[in-house]
């Protein structure tokens, strides 16, 4: 008889590719879904997967079963989930999620709901903090970029739009837009120019050619080098509604900008979570 776990470790095995990964997300030993999926196949009479040095290859059996399987598991996990939630079993949860410290701080902190669960934030680099999320250490990720993990689903929340910013003083340059940012003292995010060189290809279609007066890791900070008349910068919109307000900068040519998705990042198991996605809809403003 099918033990309905050897499914669920199936299921795992072929969307991560990986044995050790299925076990990690399942809570389970290596050696334990192995043994599942070896019972599995021994049941059905078929090799499901070649076991290749790197990573679980799928047959062409195990292709068909999957597509075969996988909304049935995806449906009753989900209605488990649902039916646990409806009735209250679960405590209110601790959630560990990361992402840039700005967004968070600005966009996602005041519309967390409370209510549904405690959280703990973590702010750091994208790439690092997508890798703690495949490995479970966080429960989703606000994330600038899409990367090809397997087992991590994006799902867009937000736009950032960014705008050239100066001193509230400053002149206004004339026709040539870029012979005027060319020229003037530039304070940045990094020195590879992360956000400032997306703006000059967005409108320019190149590469910025500047040297930044002043670096700063923290766009706070670098709001307020602008409004301390130290340069210019590209900002996002959402961090400088109140300093346009006060007149401590200016927007230079409205007209242009250049814009970056922002997505929920989570592991594909949590796709049918109640509560991932009462947070989801929070972050998208949709509650």
């Amino acid at each position: 008889m099918i033990d309905f776990e050897w499914y669920r470790s199936f299921i795992h095995v072929y969307q991560q590719r990986s044995v050790s990964a299925a076990a990690r997300i399942r809570f389970l030993t290596q050696p334990a879904v192995s043994q599942h999926i070896a019972a599995l196949e021994a049941e059905l009479q078929s090799s499901l997967f070649i076991r290749a040095p790197r990573q679980m290859v799928p047959t062409d059996a195990g292709k068909e079963l999957y597509t075969q399987v996988v909304g049935l598991i995806d449906r009753l996990e989900e209605l488990s989930l649902e039916m646990k939630y409806v009735a209250g079993e679960q405590v209110r949860p601790l959630l560990k999620f990361g992402g840039p410290t700005e967004f968070i701080t600005h966009e996602v902190i005041p519309v967390l709901p409370l209510d549904l669960a405690q959280y703990i934030g973590d702010f750091g680099l994208t790439d690092q903090l997508l890798k703690r999320l495949a490995i479970g250490e966080l429960d989703f990720v606000i994330s600038t970029k899409r990367i090809e993990e397997p087992g991590i689903q994006y799902v867009p929340i937000a736009d950032e739009t960014f705008f050239l910013v100066a001193p509230y003083a400053w002149e206004q340059p004339d026709d040539d837009l870029k012979g005027w940012m060319d020229r003037q003292p530039w304070i940045s995010y990094g020195l590879e120019l992360p956000i400032i060189r997306r703006y000059y290809q967005t409108q320019f279609g190149e590469r910025p050619d500047i040297r930044p007066e002043m670096v700063l890791p923290n766009v706070d900070a670098i709001l307020k080098a602008v409004a301390s008349s130290h340069g210019v910068s590209v900002l996002p919109d959402y961090l400088i509604r109140q300093a346009l307000k006060d007149e401590t900068i200016q927007l230079i040519a409205p007209e242009r900008f250049a814009t970056n998705h922002i997505y929920m990042a989570y592991r594909t198991e949590s796709r049918h979570d109640p509560l991932m996605l009462d947070i989801l809809a929070a972050l998208q403003h949709k509650k």
